[in-house]
């Protein structure tokens, strides 16, 4: 799942936590913001470091594409303005939904997330597809502004109790340029937990413009993400000490505590935990489909966003023209196969052996110091700049495990990652002070534990992982805390029917970086035999992160797709950016 650690150096989201899993490049800052700051002062056993407390306490990335982890289930989430939200839609919330965020206080409910229970409503079915759309002056991250649209539907909660409660979804829909336009385009946002809206400020602002010369183009914020989020400031803090040597068991049975602890915390504020499933978050599309008045959709979806739209696409096929999908998260590909970390280490072995690197190969290297660290375990003492306390952290190899794996999740953040092993191989392990807090804490949220949960593992796989971690370099570091439904009371798992095989005859475009650590190219080709008009985008030497941004070919692709050209599989060189 994607527990958020402080934010995993996230589901995507690589702790609890999928660092946003959008598959966004701001997903990847935290790690490089570590990797950067590696370069103070800072020493090993004698010594002292200065961590940066913004990058010592950032918030997850399931990392997030989707991944199983515990840092990737807590996105990066930008909290909504006055200026953002505007005058509420007559059924909308009141005020802007997400004021500035604090950390809740360990254990405490805040009161503001109880009385925001209102934003459940009861509805009939009919109320359900109401749609309330008013003109909206989006604004971007970098200060441009585009007229759309701000739109709210209120969808139930519970699919299967049309009667029962409602939850209202805020979208943002880009007009089409278009005097025929196609089925309108909806983005499907990583994390789980990331925010559609939130996406289309950031270096994606372009796509979302370029793409409205095929269709409408939508923003979504999810069920519980953004501004579709009725319980924020619900977050349950997990931690195991520094001084504490850490390893998988260790971790897992932290998190599992930290989540006992959160759902009884949830419970009493009225979060209906079982409402968050990907089945639910998928049927909540097809009540957006009908509230639009569109005969059919266009998918756009990455990382989580590809595990949600192959979930519509299963449920709803019948209703989609064209799917587009980034960073592969297959149904059983929550929980993450330690063979692809293996098989992309073995990747930059090669990539470095091109680029002239002799001595000792990569795995040879990370071995041997897991090796050094297994025998004696490093000591690393730092100051936390925004108490002045100092701290003791104490190095074992699943550290330095679950760093490596983090660090894989795209190329220019692994680059800054092998920087640091001259010094590690040195004995100094200051250079990891910057990992300490975002590997040994983390933040849960409801949205993103209930999905990842019952999404879950099918038990063949659940074995294959097993069989690998144990033989793999970097062990479990994959699925770090992953929970499961039984940790999660009031989650149920969404069983093989959900996870198993698909079939199709939908056009789906899936595009994937050969260096991306969080959702393997393999991903994809597993989904193939049971669609049957498929084409791969192959993007070598792309990562994770940035993967729509990457190359200016992509959107040609994506625009060509989207317009009805069948496309043929196809491999593009992405040019490494400084």
């Amino acid at each position: 799942m994607r527990v958020a650690p402080q934010r995993p150096i996230h589901r995507a989201a690589a702790v609890p936590g999928r660092v946003v899993d959008d598959g966004d490049p701001g997903c990847g800052a935290h790690a490089d913001a570590c990797l950067q700051s590696s370069g103070g002062a800072a020493s090993g056993n004698s010594g002292t470091a200065r961590v940066d407390s913004a990058q010592g306490r950032s918030q997850r990335t399931r990392g997030g594409a989707s991944c199983a982890c515990i840092w990737h289930s807590h996105p990066t989430r930008t909290p909504a303005t006055p200026r953002d939200v505007g005058r509420p839609a007559p059924h909308a919330p009141r005020g802007p939904p997400h004021p500035p965020r604090s950390r809740p206080s360990p254990g405490g409910t805040p009161m503001r997330a109880v009385l925001l229970l209102s934003l459940i409503l009861p509805l009939s079915l009919a109320q359900a597809q109401e749609l309330q759309l008013q003109p909206y002056a989006f604004q971007a991250r970098d200060g441009r502004v585009v007229q759309a649209e701000l739109g709210t539907v209120t969808v139930p909660l519970r699919h299967a109790r049309p009667e029962g409660p409602g939850l209202p979804l805020r979208f943002v829909r880009f007009k089409s340029t278009s005097p025929s336009p196609a089925a309108p385009i909806v983005y499907l946002a990583g994390g789980p937990g990331g925010s559609g809206i939130e996406a289309a400020r950031g270096v994606r602002f372009e796509l979302f413009l370029a793409l409205r010369e095929v269709a409408d183009v939508i923003a979504l914020d999810q069920r519980g993400t953004g501004q579709s989020d009725p319980h924020p400031k619900l977050e349950q803090r997990w931690a195991i000490p520094l001084e504490q040597r850490m390893d998988e068991a260790l971790l897992t049975t932290t998190v599992k505590k930290a989540a006992a602890e959160a759902t009884r915390t949830w419970a009493t504020a009225g979060v209906d935990l079982g409402a968050y499933t990907t089945e639910e978050n998928a049927d909540d599309l097809e009540v957006l489909r009908k509230a639009l008045g569109a005969p059919k959709l266009n998918l756009w979806g990455i990382s989580y966003g590809t595990h949600l739209g192959l979930a519509y696409l299963r449920r709803h096929g019948q209703r989609l023209d064209h799917v587009i999908l980034a960073g592969i998260e297959g149904p059983d590909d929550t929980w993450k196969r330690p063979a692809h970390a293996e098989a992309l280490l073995e990747r930059w072995e090669a990539v470095l052996r091109a680029e002239g690197e002799r001595g000792p190969g990569l795995k040879a290297r990370l071995a041997k110091l897991l090796k050094s660290l297994k025998r004696e375990p490093r000591t690393v003492a730092f100051t936390d700049p925004a108490t002045g306390e100092r701290h003791t952290w104490r190095v074992g190899p699943f550290d330095l495990q679950c760093a490596t794996f983090e660090s894989l999740r795209d190329p220019a953040t692994f680059r800054r990652f092998l920087t640091l092993l001259p010094a590690l191989e040195a004995g100094d392990y200051a250079p990891m002070a910057p990992f300490a807090r975002q590997l040994r804490e983390g933040w849960l949220e409801p949205m993103s534990v209930a999905m990842d949960a019952a999404s879950g593992v099918s038990p063949a796989r659940h074995a294959l992982i097993e069989r690998e971690a144990a033989k793999a370099l970097l062990g479990g570091s994959a699925n770090p805390g992953a929970l499961r439904a039984a940790d999660v009371p009031g989650v149920s798992d969404l069983g093989e029917s959900f996870r198993g095989p698909l079939k199709a005859e939908v056009p789906v475009l899936l595009i994937s970086g050969t260096l991306d650590g969080r959702t393997s190219p393999d991903n994809a080709e597993a989904l193939r035999p049971g669609l049957s008009r498929t084409a791969h985008l192959v993007l070598v030497g792309a990562g994770h992160d940035g993967l729509f941004q990457s190359d200016p070919r992509i959107l040609e692709r994506m625009k060509v797709f989207l317009k009805g050209e069948a496309l043929r599989d196809e491999r593009l060189e992405i040019k490494a950016k400084p």
